[in-house]
């Protein structure tokens, strides 16, 4: 007997079928965690004297830009560890984490920062009007630091793709299916984040919601190249051009200066955390969660199986 059984079109799915020894999801989580803190820890130690950092200015409060960029690119660790993984180990290329070759690289690219200036443009106007920022002096000086920022959020947040939305998401795929792999790698790149500075529920549950929003983009565009730019700008936009907190994370080299005032409700702020940990961004995130949603079942085909 014949059924109809719909499948989602998506070349970023099939990542993991390209491995002729692949990863099961329990271990592929395994692999990540080894990667993510093995890689970076040994990548800091080498990076320290040539910042001329401290590591206990890793440890928290205000943080320059030559820390920043020690701890931004310290994820050049995890990405290369993992990148051995996939190619010694499992036998794949790493354009099958989601760098597929495509005619419109470029316009994936341009609507991925796009939207995160959109998205992120919200919580912090609303912020603005409603009187919960302090305004400071534009930073012109800054220019060239926070281009420099720019560069070590590309690393930073495009490994985190990989790892995430890359990896994770193909493993849990090939052995679970959809539904699970998104929340999956939902869950474990929120519970990443639960060690940062000032996190808190509403953090969380936002840091969440991101995760099921790019996981459910990647799927929808079928490869990584828009949420690598959205995660990308979504973070330097936060900390090195409007001076709010990222993730806990306070940068110094920034363009703006946007600091709550004294008694503002860091409900809407964030507080410590940062902007996302705004009630503000979870309403915008649960919007783009569901519009992230449509577009996946727009990628839905209808084929036919047997029962």
């Amino acid at each position: 007997m014949e059924r109809e059984v719909r499948v989602v079109d998506s070349a970023l799915l099939g990542g993991a079928s390209a491995a002729r020894r692949p990863t099961g999801p329990v271990v592929g989580l395994l692999v990540v965690v080894v990667c993510l803190l093995v890689g970076p820890a040994v990548v800091t130690l080498a990076l320290l004297p040539v910042f001329g950092v401290s590591a206990l200015a890793l440890v928290g409060g205000p943080m320059g830009i030559g820390t920043q960029l020690v701890l931004l690119f310290s994820f050049l660790g995890a990405s290369g560890l993992l990148a051995l993984w996939v190619v010694v180990k499992e036998r794949r290329p790493l354009a099958s984490l989601g760098f597929f070759p495509a005619s419109r690289i470029g316009a994936h690219l341009v609507f991925g920062a796009g939207a995160a200036v959109v998205l992120l443009a919200v919580p912090v106007v609303v912020n603005l009007v409603g009187g919960q920022y302090l305004v400071g002096p534009v930073r012109f000086a800054q220019v060239g630091a926070v281009l420099l920022a720019l560069v070590g959020f590309a690393v930073q947040a495009c490994t985190e793709e990989v790892v995430s939305r890359g990896y994770l998401l193909q493993t849990a795929y090939r052995r679970w299916g959809l539904t699970a792999a998104i929340i999956f790698q939902a869950l474990v790149f929120a519970l990443l984040h639960g060690a940062n500075f000032d996190v808190g529920v509403l953090p969380l549950v936002n840091v969440l919601l991101i995760g099921l929003t790019l996981g459910l983009w990647a799927v929808a565009e079928g490869s990584l190249w828009g949420v690598c730019a959205f995660h990308v700008v979504w973070n330097w936009c936060q900390g090195n051009v409007a001076g709010i907190q990222v993730s806990g994370m306070d940068v110094q080299a920034t363009l703006l200066s946007l600091d709550p005032e004294p008694g503002t409700a860091e409900l809407l702020t964030g507080g410590g955390f940062g902007v996302e940990g705004s009630i503000i961004t979870t309403a915008v995130l649960l919007i783009s969660t569901a519009l992230a949603f449509r577009a996946v079942q727009k990628r839905r085909l209808v084929s036919t199986g047997t029962a």
